[in-house]
């Protein structure tokens, strides 16, 4: 048999607190919202010696009270009890589950809706994801919310290869312009969240997961900048333009890190630099990283908390990127690039000056890519810059066609041709 007791959410709340029932075995326990809500005053805030129940004797609601909790416990151990005559051991999770049944605040399995289903998804599973992975299942929500205005209602009857097709096609490709990558990342949290429905079977149709198909994918053009031009970048005077000279700084920074824009301000922050390293917590992905002090870094560290003894205003990433394009004109990147992308089965031709393509996480690839060329084991950058699979750090590797040209030319210097 279970324990089961109750305690006030917030027991010194000026009027109202919800009651929270803790129900526990000899493994585990368990507490859960009780739908009920006590006057904080008329009850004891913490247990003391001779007042070992949660309703204070004597006070206005004590009786009204004292029944509530009587009929609460009850309902629970009767819902035990009935797990029981059926010969099934029930966890604390089912007990509280039959609960919320009981009171309506969940529905039974055959009155679930898509939008029950998913949020049941997200609250089973969002524990394992970082917060990145978690808005990105918010922004695939919002999407399959919009696909509903045009194409009518997603229900567990209708969730099928059709569907799929349907907001793949019809959706991203005609109605949003989406790029094939975007499509795919969508349509992979999309068919995570129907494998679940369907393992719980919460699906109502039969769904043959090998037809649910991703668009062809083109490798995404991306910029890393070489050696060169990163020294061309420390080289460059902006002293007549604090606002560039500012952003050139954090632009290094980046790229002596391999750290996102959105953790530039930990970099700055004193209490995570010791005298070998950097640790920080990554705000994306909570990973904690270790950024070795190494000379250039030390150095660079050096000259900007001399050069901004008041502190380090950060900008937004917009102004970064709009700064730092400006920058990279005045550095000279004038090469034009030429890539082509991929919209359903449309392949679509750009080109633009490399000027143009460089923002704030052009300085997370750069240090990716340079750690790598000179000779760093990828698994000891991976610490450093916090990607936890090779195929994500993978993608942030970039070679061009000049390192093509020099690694080759290179290996047939070495080489001895026979004649």
């Amino acid at each position: 048999m279970i324990n089961v007791s109750f305690y006030l959410l917030n027991p010194r709340a000026v009027s109202q607190s919800p009651v929270y029932a803790s129900i526990s075995n000899k493994v585990a326990r368990l507490r859960f919202a009780t739908g009920q809500s006590f006057i904080a005053s008329y009850c004891n805030a913490r247990k003391k010696k001779g007042a070992k129940e949660l309703i204070k004797k004597n006070t206005t609601f004590y009786f009204e009270y004292r029944s509530i909790l009587d009929n609460l416990r009850d309902t629970i151990i009767r819902i035990e009890m009935n797990f029981l005559k059926e010969n099934k051991k029930p966890s604390l999770e089912q007990i509280r589950d039959a609960f919320y049944l009981h009171i309506g605040k969940i529905k039974s399995e055959s009155e679930q809706t898509f939008d029950d289903v998913f949020r049941k998804f997200i609250s089973s599973t969002e524990s394992q994801w970082s917060l990145g992975s978690r808005k990105h299942f918010i922004t695939l929500k919002n999407h399959l919310t919009e696909f509903e205005k045009t194409y009518g209602a997603i229900t567990l009857h209708n969730l099928n290869e059709d569907l799929w097709r349907n907001f793949r096609d019809n959706y991203f490709v005609k109605q949003k312009k989406f790029g094939n990558s975007s499509t795919n990342s969508n349509l992979k949290k999309l068919k995570q969240f129907m494998k679940f429905a369907d393992k719980k079977q919460f699906l109502k149709c039969k769904i043959d997961f090998d037809e649910l198909r991703y668009l062809e994918e083109i490798e995404p053009f991306k910029i890393a900048l070489k050696e060169p031009e990163v020294e061309t970048l420390l080289k460059l005077n902006l002293s007549n333009t604090p606002r560039l000279d500012k952003v050139r700084d954090l632009f290094a920074l980046e790229i002596l890190t391999g750290q996102r824009f959105s953790d530039i301000p930990k970099l700055l922050d004193n209490k995570h630099v010791s005298q070998t390293n950097i640790q920080i917590y990554q705000n994306k992905t909570g990973e904690k990283v270790t950024i070795p002090l190494h000379p250039k870094l030390k150095k660079h560290l050096k000259s900007i908390f001399k050069k901004y003894p008041q502190g380090f205003p950060i900008l937004t990433n917009q102004k970064f990127n709009e700064y730092l394009t400006e920058i990279c004109i005045l550095a000279k990147f004038n090469k034009i690039h030429s890539w082509v992308t991929q919209s359903g089965k449309e392949r679509i031709p750009h080109s633009d000056f490399r000027y143009n393509l460089i923002s704030s996480h052009t300085g997370r690839r750069t240090f990716c890519t340079l750690a790598l060329k000179s000779g760093i084991h990828h698994e000891m950058i991976m610490k450093v810059s916090g990607h936890k699979k090779y195929d994500q750090f993978r993608e942030y590797v970039k070679v061009d066609d000049d390192d093509l040209d020099l690694a080759f030319n290179n290996m047939l210097k070495k080489t001895k041709l026979r004649k």
